[in-house]
C-alpha cells in the first residue's frame, strides 16, 4: 500500500488469539504489509512468532498442534493456580529465547504492573519473558517477577494495544478486537470461567477507549467459542480470515485516504516516520 507505514495491534483473546493469524493471512494476501506490532496477552504470543518470521502456514502448524499442557503448569496456590513458564517455553520453543531488537519486525507487548498499578508497554529485553508476562491471567496463572515487580496480563489496562502502538511512531493503526461479545453471556460453570468474564468485561471496557484511537478496526465473530478452545484453532482461524477478507474494500479505501493526507503532512512538514529503535 504505497509507503504508508501499517500497524497492527492484537488483543488478548485466550485460545480464541489464534484468529490473529488468520487475520494476517488475510492482509499478507491482500499485499498490506505489517511494519509494526503490539500485542496484549494471547495477541502478544502471535505477535511475537510472526515479528520473529515465521509464516502464517507455520504459526498454523503450531496453533493446530497446541494445548493446555503446552501452555500451563500446575502449582500451589498461592499467587495463581497455574504457573506460566510454560508459556514461556512454548515461545522459545518456536521462535528461540530471543531479544525484542533481534526481531523482523519492531513490537512491543502490554502488561500490568501490579506494582505500582500502571500500565507497562515492554519493548526491549526477553521477547518469551515478555508474553509470558502479558498472558498471565489473574488468579489463573502467577505473577511474572521482573526486576523486583510483579506483572500480569496486560488486558486488565489495555486489552486492545493501539496506544502501545502509537507509542512506536505515526503509522495507520489497524486494532484487531477479539473480545467483542453482544447480548447475554453464559453462566460460568467453575472458578475458571467466572475469572475469565470478569477480566473479559473489563478489558472490553478499555477496548472501547482502544477502538477509537485506530484508524481501522477488526472484530472476527467468536463468541460461540470458549476461550478454551484450543481444539478449535483450525476453525477460529479461518473466521479471522473470513472477517478480514470481509472488510478489504473498506481497509484499502480508509489506507487511500490516509495516505493521502500522510503524504500531503510529509511534504508540508518534513515528517519523517519516527522508529521505535
Amino acid at each position: 500500500m504505497g509507503k504508508v507505514p501499517i500497524g497492527l495491534a492484537l488483543s488478548g483473546g485466550t485460545a480464541k488469539s489464534v484468529a490473529h493469524i488468520g487475520v494476517i493471512k488475510a492482509l499478507h494476501e491482500a499485499g498490506i504489509e505489517v511494519r509494526y506490532l503490539s500485542g496484549t496477552s494471547g495477541g502478544s504470543i502471535v505477535a511475537a512468532l510472526y515479528a520473529a518470521g515465521m509464516s502464517v502456514d507455520q504459526m498454523t502448524e503450531l496453533a493446530s498442534g497446541m494445548g493446555w499442557r503446552k501452555l500451563a503448569g500446575l502449582t500451589l496456590p498461592k499467587l495463581g493456580l497455574l504457573s506460566g513458564d510454560k508459556i514461556r517455553e512454548f515461545v522459545i520453543g518456536a521462535i528461540g529465547d530471543i531479544d525484542f531488537k533481534d526481531l523482523s519486525i519492531p513490537m512491543t507487548v502490554v502488561v500490568a504492573d501490579l506494582t505500582t498499578g500502571t500500565k507497562r508497554i515492554v519493548g526491549e529485553g526477553s521477547v518469551a519473558l515478555a508474553c509470558q508476562a502479558s498472558s498471565s491471567i489473574p488468579q489463573i496463572y502467577s505473577p511474572v517477577e521482573i526486576d523486583g515487580h510483579l506483572f500480569v496480563d496486560g488486558g486488565l489496562i489495555e486489552y486492545l494495544p493501539v496506544s502501545a502502538l502509537a507509542s512506536m511512531g505515526e503509522m495507520f493503526m489497524i486494532g484487531i478486537n477479539l473480545g467483542l461479545s453482544e447480548g447475554l453471556r453464559k453462566k460460568p460453570r467453575h472458578l475458571l470461567e467466572v475469572v475469565m468474564q470478569v477480566t473479559g468485561f473489563v478489558a472490553q471496557q478499555n477496548a472501547r477507549i482502544s477502538e477509537g484511537l485506530a484508524d481501522f478496526v477488526i472484530r472476527p465473530p467468536l463468541e460461540r467459542f470458549s476461550p478454551f478452545a484450543l481444539d478449535k484453532a483450525p476453525v477460529i482461524i479461518e473466521e479471522g480470515y473470513r472477517e478480514t477478507v470481509r472488510h478489504l474494500n473498506e481497509l484499502h479505501a480508509a489506507l487511500r485516504r490516509y495516505g493521502s493526507s500522510w503524504n500531503r503532512l510529509k511534504r508540508r512538514f518534513g515528517l519523517r516516520n519516527r522508529h521505535p529503535r
